[in-house]
């Protein structure tokens, strides 16, 4: 008998046991239903999910698509690419892989925005795919500019620096994702009302051509474009400067150019407590405190003590002695020195390509 009983064992255990089915997470939100193996995973997903219908709610005022709601697995499948689109059953299914932690935000947000443009889609009987490219893009970023608000500052502060892309381009999804959030975010401001703009989403969303839209609001959709990116990014103040931007502000304010009986020329700072009983001069300077006062704590930390220095000499400089204004410049052209070697470094360290030591 005990025989019988350990070959009955012995054979159970060289029998392979089948693995345990993984116990799958899900969190229904108004864009999908999100799926994973991992709970960490699925939240972080449909947080983004949440995000964009957030955005659709109330930037748009669009109410969720019709059901069935999408299903958005997130899963690493061999063979597939790192977000796939499918329609199973008449139903939209999403596949992510989020990668590793740089990718995962910009994935995930991408991932939303593929459920419900493949929705509105199949609502008006549409592959899922036929969404012009351009509106993946805008729509990721704006889930992505919710959930970090410092990229809104980010993407701005980008496009003021960065040659436009074309407008063909955006739309093909073949520009930066800076450039379609700020072509959406301009043709928000053009198209006015939120009724307008769902409108337009949604028929974009359905293979509508938003060229065509575009070329009934203005003669040159072109220059449309050039005109309302510029004027878009004029409207809106960075909550902080980058390095080069605090540079450049340190130098257009503490540049001196006046007509001292010559003519317009550039006077060096050190030179000019000589001029100060000129009216322009005294205006330009206070002009130039109350600019630097509010302005100074949006500068970068690395020239925060250029700037201070400059302002203490602005500060005295209608009443300083010739020798206190002169020790004040010296000050404040060591303080700039150093900024710039500091900034250097920082930007070296970012293996970044920086201009020559000034």
């Amino acid at each position: 008998m005990l025989s019988v009983l350990a070959a009955c064992a012995w054979l159970a255990a060289a029998e392979p046991v089948p693995p345990l089915p993984a116990h799958v997470f899900s969190n229904d939100t108004p864009v999908a239903v999100v799926a994973g193996e991992k709970l960490a995973e699925v939240s972080f997903v449909a947080a983004h999910c949440v995000a964009l219908q957030r955005h659709l709610e109330f930037a748009l005022n669009l109410p969720p698509p019709p059901p069935p709601v999408a299903r958005l697995e997130v899963a690493d499948i061999a063979g597939f690419a790192p977000i796939e689109t499918k329609v199973v059953a008449g139903t939209v299914l999403v596949v992510v892989r989020l990668g590793d932690g740089r990718s995962a935000p910009g994935r995930a947000a991408e991932a939303a925005a593929r459920s419900w443009l493949a929705r509105v889609a199949l609502v008006a009987g549409k592959s899922a795919d036929v969404a012009e490219p351009w509106t993946r893009q805008a729509l990721a970023c704006e889930v992505v500019a919710q959930l970090r608000p410092s990229m809104n500052d980010h993407w701005y502060r980008e496009g003021r620096q960065a040659v436009p892309s074309p407008l063909a381009d955006i739309v093909a999804g073949k520009a930066p994702e800076r450039e379609a959030f700020l072509f959406w975010r301009a043709l928000r401001q053009t198209l006015g009302p939120s009724a307008e703009q769902s409108k337009a989403l949604v028929a974009s969303a359905q293979g509508g051509s938003v060229l065509r839209l575009l070329a009934e609001k203005a003669k040159s959709p072109d220059e449309w474009w050039l005109v309302h990116r510029a004027e878009l990014l004029l409207s809106r103040s960075p909550v902080s400067l980058g390095l080069s931007e605090s540079a450049e502000s340190l130098d257009d304010i503490a540049r001196f150019v006046f007509d001292v009986g010559q003519g317009d020329e550039l006077i060096v700072g050190k030179d000019l407590p000589k001029h100060r009983e000129l009216p322009a001069v005294k205006a330009s300077i206070q002009g130039r405190l109350t600019g630097l006062r509010r302005e100074i704590l949006r500068q970068n930390p690395v020239y925060h003590n250029a700037w201070r220095t400059f302002g203490a000499w602005l500060e005295k400089f209608p009443t300083g002695t010739p020798a206190e204004l002169a020790a004040l410049w010296a000050e404040y052209e060591t303080e700039r020195k150093q900024a710039e070697e500091l900034r250097r470094e920082v930007e070296a360290a970012m293996n970044l390509n920086v201009p020559a030591a000034k």
